[in-house]
């Protein structure tokens, strides 16, 4: 299946106020077509209400908000929010309809023929690992709370929106769920292209999802960078804070084996008990095996293609290159 395009989403000096409350201040960034912008801070900062601007769930005080250059504020706030999907943390199923009827919420709103929507609804159920015919016409209290939230965000994609928001979709799961969620919905969303402004307040999921993340701070803008970036060059003490003290441990779980430095290939008989690494493997991962295996170094294989060597010096000097000053 084809990726479908997700749409850029701009906001332009974007400001919420309710009296003399400032809720959020001159709000700028872009969210490139396709990728997940993350927002995050501190309880209170301005990211629900930011991201509840742009399907005007709240109307803006001041400001632009585009999407693919299009002036949102402009539009009928009913229309809008039919094409852009939006998943909360309650989920928010309807009880009395079935699965595939709560899938199928907006296209039937749409006036989307039956049998298109019928595919579009068994297309997203497969895609978030239910088989059609055994769910699609179950009820909601029939499932678990974290099988309810998929259903949640594959009724937000139904409509195939080009922009989905996100406000803290997978918090009331147990970790175990939460993570097993996180990979099923990076796995969706690449394949469906759609653009993601999410909002968590768990600084892993951010950087496990984000391809930007956007730290807020009292309704301001403090950083904006990929992940990696955002690792390694906080803008300032508060950003070095919030990612937090381990945040090399957190960036090597962005880089990969096959992207790291490597010693020239040795003879495998001189390096006792090495174990073998994989190209695709994340150097975090990396440096757990290397430590379980007591290893000062891992052999970095890509089938029978023998690569080189990395060094437990090697992902040190990582380290220490992201530790605080």
């Amino acid at each position: 299946m084809a990726a479908r395009r997700g749409a850029t989403v701009e906001l332009r000096e974007v400001t919420k106020r309710y009296g003399e409350t400032v809720a959020v201040d001159r709000l700028s960034f872009t969210a490139p077509a396709g990728r997940i912008c993350v927002l995050i801070g501190p309880s209170g900062c301005g990211k629900t209400t930011s991201l509840r601007m742009v399907n005007r769930l709240i109307e803006p005080t001041s400001g632009e908000i585009l999407i693919d250059g299009h002036n949102v504020l402009q539009e009928d706030p009913t229309e809008l929010r039919r094409r852009i999907g939006y998943a909360i943390q309650q989920v928010g199923l309807f009880p009395h309809r079935t699965i595939g009827q709560n899938v199928a919420t907006v296209p039937e709103l749409l006036g989307w023929p039956a049998a298109r929507i019928r595919a579009r609804v068994d297309e997203l159920l497969s895609l978030i690992g239910f088989e059609p015919a055994r769910m699609r016409d179950r009820y909601p209290a029939q499932l678990s709370g974290g099988e309810r939230q998929r259903v949640g965000v594959a009724r937000a994609m139904a409509a195939e929106p080009p922009v989905m928001l996100m406000d803290e979709p997978f918090a009331a799961v147990d970790p175990i769920v939460r993570e097993r969620l996180q990979n099923e919905f990076l796995q969706l969303q690449r394949a469906q292209g759609i653009t993601v402004i999410f909002v968590t307040h768990d600084i892993d999921e951010a950087i496990k999802l984000g391809d930007r993340i956007a730290i807020m701070r009292a309704g301001r803008l403090v950083q904006y960078a990929p992940p990696a970036e955002l690792l390694a060059h906080p803008a300032d003490d508060f950003v070095a804070r919030f990612v937090g003290s381990d945040r090399g441990l957190k960036r090597l779980a962005l880089l990969t084996v096959g992207g790291a430095e490597l010693d020239p290939p040795v003879d495998p008989s001189r390096l006792g008990g090495a174990p073998v690494l994989s190209p695709a493997m994340t150097l975090r991962d990396a440096l757990s095996q290397m430590l379980a295996s007591e290893a000062q170094v891992g052999m970095v294989r890509d089938g029978d293609n023998y690569l080189g060597v990395l060094t437990l010096s090697h992902i040190g000097r990582l380290l220490r290159s992201e530790q605080p000053t």
